[in-house]
């Protein structure tokens, strides 16, 4: 059975919305990943599988408009957080 985080894929879009919105910010490869890694450490992973690699289930709230916020909200603090203190040089911003 293959089981995936369907947040994970959620939180890959906000995060990718928000980029595109925002020019105060870095969007190298590696902010991008510290900006998932913390915001998923912030989220309860919401879970399902199949026998076949193809998801069949799809959690009732990972598409509610409290969801959404939470994401929102996580997303932006986990860029106020890479912004303050990035694993790159300054000059790449």
């Amino acid at each position: 059975m293959v089981s995936e985080n369907l947040l994970r894929r959620e939180v890959k879009g906000v995060i990718k919305e928000v980029f595109a919105d925002r020019d105060d910010i870095c969007t190298c490869d590696r902010c991008y990943n510290d900006v998932l890694a913390i915001s998923l450490t912030k989220l309860k992973p919401r879970y399902a599988g199949s026998e076949k690699g193809k998801v069949v289930l799809k959690s009732v709230d990972i598409s509610s408009d409290q969801t959404r916020l939470d994401i929102l909200r996580v997303v932006h603090e986990a860029i106020d957080r890479v912004n303050e203190n990035p694993h790159h040089p300054e000059d790449r911003k």
